[in-house]
């Protein structure tokens, strides 16, 4: 059944009698970005939250590596390879730079070594040098963050407190990364920054789910685009095919 690492099935999420998300399918590629588009209240990020387990489907499957994993808790996804950024970072007051990253790598354990580290006499890499490895990848990503790693993390800007939202993510070494929002209040040359490091990402083979307002940074990154309306999804197809779309991109995207 294709390469895909998730499935959404008929997923149905109420709040309330508020039916905000009506049934909808959507498939995930291993080693893709995929976005869900759309305006205020169109759904994006409740379908997000009923896949990180933040709320419970009413009805539905959510099907991750081939396993069902419909209304099962967040830090029980974390350790299977879900990784949300949220929504609005959530920023760690009181912690360092380096400390929120540290928060991010929890659930990290000792690692059996690769073939080409047999030379070294121990077969296990130690949770310490795990997280100090992925640390380093995290620095490579977002050099400021190196910089600042003694810092306060509430005293970055809004652009590094987005960066190091998702190099909070990455250092759970996810298997399926969410992004929610991660342009929302950001300057336009920060945006573009943001995505070209989210492509850097993709391009070392991780998955990525986003869900954006921001239609055409969007676009240019993405593999397979979902554009959802008052709950359900309205067009799909592949970033090319959709930005291609003069009437597609002015109905639904914006001009």
């Amino acid at each position: 059944m294709e390469n895909y690492i998730l499935q959404v099935q008929n997923l149905v999420v109420d709040y309330g009698i508020i039916r905000a998300i009506k049934g909808i399918d959507l498939n995930v590629r291993k080693g893709s970005i995929v976005a869900i588009l759309g305006a205020n209240g169109a759904g994006k990020s409740s379908t997000i939250r009923a896949i990180n387990g933040v709320v419970k489907p009413q009805s539905g499957k959510i099907i991750f590596d081939g396993q069902d994993i419909t209304g099962v808790l967040p830090h029980k996804l974390a350790k299977k390879g879900i990784i949300p950024s949220p929504e609005g970072r959530m920023i760690l007051r009181g912690l360092t730079v380096e400390e929120n990253l540290l928060v991010g790598g929890y659930t990290i354990q000792k690692e059996k070594r690769s073939a080409d580290e047999y030379s070294d006499p121990q077969p296990y890499r130690s949770a310490r040098q795990v997280r100090q490895q992925r640390l380093e990848e995290v620095y490579h990503y977002f050099p400021v963050l190196k910089e600042r790693k003694k810092q306060q993390a509430s005293t970055l800007s809004g652009g590094e407190q987005q960066m190091l939202a998702i190099g909070r993510a990455l250092m759970g070494q996810p298997k399926l990364l969410l992004l929610d929002e991660p342009s929302l209040g950001l300057a336009p040359l920060i945006v573009k920054e943001i995505f070209e490091i989210i492509q850097k990402i993709r391009e070392q083979g991780n998955t990525i789910l986003i869900v954006e307002q921001n239609a055409f940074q969007t676009l240019k990154i993405a593999d397979y685009v979902y554009v959802m309306e008052l709950g359900k999804i309205k067009t799909e197809g592949s970033a090319s095919e959709l930005m291609a779309d003069d009437q597609l991109v002015e109905a639904y995207l914006g001009k």
